[in-house]
């Protein structure tokens, strides 16, 4: 019982992890350079933070797709979820321990932002390999 295979090929999971931990480490030095911009504007913080978050997950997944055979639904999906798990694995600690926020909190103010990660990856992979990419 190995890693979950698509296709003839197994998921690269160190590779998923590398790029999973810099989808979420990207949008966390932006918020930490802007954290004073959250105390005069929180709604353009929010912004700022979500449209960073949405443009790294789109680069990223280009990059990770760069010369990846395997494409479609199924390779997006589990590569996305994936991604939302490390982000949010990486999140809850800092959230919850250091910043006192409660779970609920957590999933309506944060989480919740990480459901575009499988929509990302997923439309990416399913548009590469309709495209033949």
């Amino acid at each position: 019982m190995g890693a979950p295979e698509y296709g003839r090929n197994k998921m690269n999971w160190i590779r998923v992890l590398i790029y999973g931990v810099a989808l979420w480490l990207i949008p966390f030095v932006v918020a930490f350079l802007l954290f004073e911009v959250r105390t005069v504007d929180r709604a353009l913080f929010e912004s700022l933070i979500t449209v960073t978050a949405v443009v790294s997950a789109v680069v990223l997944t280009l990059a990770f797709f760069r010369g990846e055979t395997r494409t479609g639904l199924t390779f997006g999906l589990a590569l996305g979820f994936a991604w939302a798990v490390i982000s949010i694995v990486l999140d809850l600690p800092i959230f919850l321990l250091v910043f006192q926020m409660s779970l609920a909190e957590y999933v309506v103010d944060i989480a919740l932002t990480y459901v575009s990660i499988p929509a990302i990856t997923t439309g990416i992979a399913v548009a590469r390999r309709r495209s033949g990419s």
